[in-house]
């Protein structure tokens, strides 16, 4: 069964991005009036090898999936979710102006 709870946490596959605890921020582009959309999980239960906090483009969260999470919480069905989600995220990284409300994609050699 994906997702199930248990008292552990979960068994089987679960999406990250259907989680209470994956979280979009905005982060600055440096030296300009722009940001652009990463994900984060506030558990902290992403993390590169070498232990610092892994952060994802906004874009490629519904690709985020972990076998097993003690902090799963659920924001509701995760089959009817994923499928809204993937209707409404972008397919591209976007840049967003603070100052309006213009957005354009990245180039895809940008990080």
């Amino acid at each position: 069964m994906q997702g199930e709870k248990t008292q552990k946490g979960t068994k089987g596959r679960v999406y990250c991005a259907n989680c209470s605890h994956c979280v979009v921020f905005k982060q600055p582009i440096e030296s300009t009036d722009a940001y652009v959309l990463r994900v984060r999980c506030s558990m902290g239960k992403w993390k590169k090898k070498s232990g610092d906090e892994k952060i994802y483009k906004y874009f490629s969260i519904i690709r985020r999936v972990l076998e097993h999470c003690d902090s799963y919480d659920p924001m509701g069905d995760e089959k009817s979710f994923l499928k809204e989600l993937r209707k409404n995220l972008p397919i591209k990284d976007e840049i967003y102006s603070y100052s309006s409300a213009h957005v354009r994609e990245i180039e895809s050699e940008q990080g």
